[in-house]
């Protein structure tokens, strides 16, 4: 599904869509399957050999987010692993479906808003979770939320948001449904998207 996103943006913002990288080197796919310690899952390769997330910060393609380029997920993941521990006050929504830990070394971010905040796929779930799930993670995102069971479904909710019209550009600031923050919309969506 994540082709029929940059075809979504090909469409609708061709502005949006240019940044998209090529697919991902295999190598990279090595490196990060060696940091998280575990083989990627399907979704997620199938995802990053068709783009390699997006070559410039701004504008964010995914809703004002910035899709990593795996290495930068990379680098992403090990300034995380640096300040992760657990923390019992962290709550997930659904409860339970995702670790009481700022971080954990089965997350994979794949995007962020350059403020510490993003989505991850979360290979290392909570009792009530599920493996490949798209997590919320940050200091801001307090309740952690499941947003999508996995990085296939998230990309194509995202296709058809796009197709719908749901995400606007002007200049950089790159919004769904005119939100200031789409870690912010989500709050009011009905999660998991699907």
């Amino acid at each position: 599904m994540p082709a029929a996103f940059g075809d979504a943006l090909r469409l609708a913002l061709p502005a949006l869509a240019a940044p998209l990288r090529p697919p991902v080197d295999p190598l990279d796919v090595q490196a990060a399957e060696a940091a998280l310690g575990q083989p990627l899952p399907v979704a997620v390769r199938q995802t990053y050999a068709t783009h390699d997330g997006q070559d410039d910060i701004l504008p964010g393609v995914l809703f004002g987010l910035t899709w990593l380029p795996l290495k930068r997920a990379l680098q992403e993941h090990t300034t995380w692993m640096d300040l992760a521990q657990e923390d019992a006050s962290l709550i997930s929504k659904p409860d339970g479906a995702i670790r009481a830990v700022n971080f954990s070394q089965g997350w994979l971010p794949f995007a962020t808003d350059g403020g510490g905040n993003g989505l991850a796929v979360d290979l290392d779930p909570g009792p009530a979770g599920t493996p490949g799930q798209v997590i919320t993670y940050g200091p801001d995102e307090q309740p952690r939320r499941v947003v999508s069971t996995d990085l296939t479904a998230f990309f194509a909710w995202a296709a058809r948001a796009v197709e719908a019209g749901d995400l606007t550009l002007s200049g950089d600031d790159a919004r769904y449904q005119g939100a200031s923050s789409f870690l912010d919309a989500l709050r009011a969506l009905p999660l998991p998207l699907a």
